[in-house]
């Protein structure tokens, strides 16, 4: 869904440090997301929590695309099963999302 929120991540980098970021999620699902504007060194396969709104759960990093100093570091994330989705209150309902998709094809 082509929506914007700020959330906060939490977890551990490269070197092994913890970490708190403010990043922007865009591109959201009900199992991943594209994080954006933050400066982490992260890897695939890194795992994080992300929390919108005090809704949270952990995630793992699918790809990740260091944007230089400017831009900062984006990173796709896959939700881990049976999380609860932090944005699921800003998603639409899947009955609406499904008789949309019928209607189309």
């Amino acid at each position: 869904m082509r929506l914007t929120l700020p959330v906060t991540i939490f977890g551990i980098d490269s070197e092994g440090e913890r970490f708190t970021a403010l990043a922007m999620a865009t591109n959201l699902s009900r199992t991943g997301a594209l994080l954006t504007g933050f400066d982490v060194e992260l890897r695939c396969g890194d795992t994080m929590v992300v929390e919108n709104e005090g809704h949270r759960a952990q995630f793992r990093t699918v790809w990740v695309l260091n944007l230089g100093p400017v831009r900062g570091t984006e990173v796709a994330l896959h939700k881990f099963e049976g999380q609860p989705c932090p944005w699921e209150d800003r998603l639409p309902e899947q009955a609406t999302l499904a008789g949309s998709m019928s209607r189309s094809q």
